[in-house]
């Protein structure tokens, strides 16, 4: 009962995450802007409210209507022109922020709906709000070279297949003279630009990101990695940008959706109790109860000793399948929840969660 609880539990929060996260994917669209990242840098809590401005022109040749603008928090309040936008005609996205949250790094996504496309636009201002100033090492505790970072794994949230995502992250110049930033062994579909390239001591900069899936064919958890070159010379230690690769399904029609596959897990968790060190199975079976061909693109997982079988061939409407979990337990004590993510083809559940549950002797 207490492994069903912490399932439960664990399930809540990837569906929420999934939930907030897909809403944040940007692509490009008619409107084409001058910059989707704005970096207000270190401020003040006493310096008040700040404002920058996104400035676009409609590339398409039909009028523009922005629909809507949602911020992430109320802290972050867009103003944008009402009326529509002709062919070639230019206009700006002002975002004021309040700065009233309190000391704390901050980044604020601004989610652009406009009637040329399902896909939002997202718009994202970023800093350090500060009440006493804290050192550059203090704000940026990560080393790479002479330069400081928050941290070395970044979250990209979820893309779909075919499209293109940015972002951005601060860094910092600990050295005592300027360095220049460039970049190395980039991945294929990665792209990355330093603002400024040449960052003086003791001064914050930005190296704004940009993800690809065009490049290259990924799917599910994909982490996507560059070494940092400061004046000639490759750090240690790479950059990794990480994100969740799906179908793209924003795009389909309620029809498509409804007519697409589904699945259906007869279960969702297995719970094996087993002597340290055990190897053993845990069986998943699950059901094509949709109206077309299911295809399971990946299984990821968070367990390390996992090997997932899962059916390579496209799975019939109608079809039974049983995904299989082999575990090596050593190394593994007490209780342990796993999760077997499933990116696949289906409209409604593009992410299929499944859990494992150890006890170990």
């Amino acid at each position: 009962m207490r492994f069903l609880k912490n399932i439960t539990a664990t399930a809540l929060s990837a569906l929420l995450f999934i939930s907030f996260s897909y809403g944040q994917t940007g692509f490009d669209s008619a409107l084409k802007f001058n910059k989707t990242i704005h970096n207000f840098g270190k401020i003040s809590i006493n310096d008040g409210e700040r404002q920058c401005t996104f400035e676009f022109t409609n590339v398409s040749q039909k009028p523009v209507v922005i629909n809507n603008i949602i911020s992430s928090c109320g802290c972050a309040q867009p103003e944008w022109p009402k009326k529509p936008i002709m062919p070639g005609e230019k206009g700006e996205i002002k975002v004021t922020y309040l700065n009233d949250q309190g000391p704390y790094p901050f980044e604020k996504n601004i989610t652009v709906y406009t009637s040329a496309s399902r896909k939002p636009v997202i718009l994202r201002i970023s800093g350090i709000a500060y009440e006493k100033e804290k050192s550059l090492k203090e704000l940026f505790p990560i080393t790479v070279g002479p330069l400081g970072i928050m941290k070395n794994n970044i979250g990209a949230g979820q893309i779909e297949q075919g499209y293109a995502k940015s972002g951005s992250i601060s860094i910092a110049n600990f050295s005592q003279k300027a360095v220049e930033v460039k970049f190395a062994d980039m991945d294929k579909g990665l792209s990355l630009k330093a603002s400024p390239a040449i960052i003086e001591a003791g001064e914050v900069g930005e190296i704004t990101y940009r993800i690809d899936t065009r490049e290259a064919l990924h799917w599910g958890n994909t982490a996507y990695s560059a070494t940092l070159v400061c004046n000639g010379v490759k750090a240690d230690t790479r950059l990794k940008i990480n994100c969740m690769i799906i179908d793209d399904i924003s795009s389909l029609t309620a029809e498509e959706k409804n007519s697409g596959s589904m699945i259906l897990a007869r279960n969702s968790s297995v719970t094996l109790n087993l002597k340290r060190g055990a190897v053993a199975e845990g069986v998943f079976s699950l059901r094509n109860t949709g109206a077309g061909n299911l295809v399971i693109h990946k299984a990821d997982t968070n367990g390390d000793k996992f090997e997932i079988e899962y059916p390579q061939e496209e799975i019939r409407p109608g079809e039974n399948f049983e995904i299989k979990a082999r575990i090596d337990t050593g190394g593994i004590s007490g209780e342990k929840i796993y999760t077997i993510t499933l990116v696949t083809n289906s409209p409604k559940r593009p992410l299929v969660n499944l859990f494992v549950a150890i006890e170990t002797e």
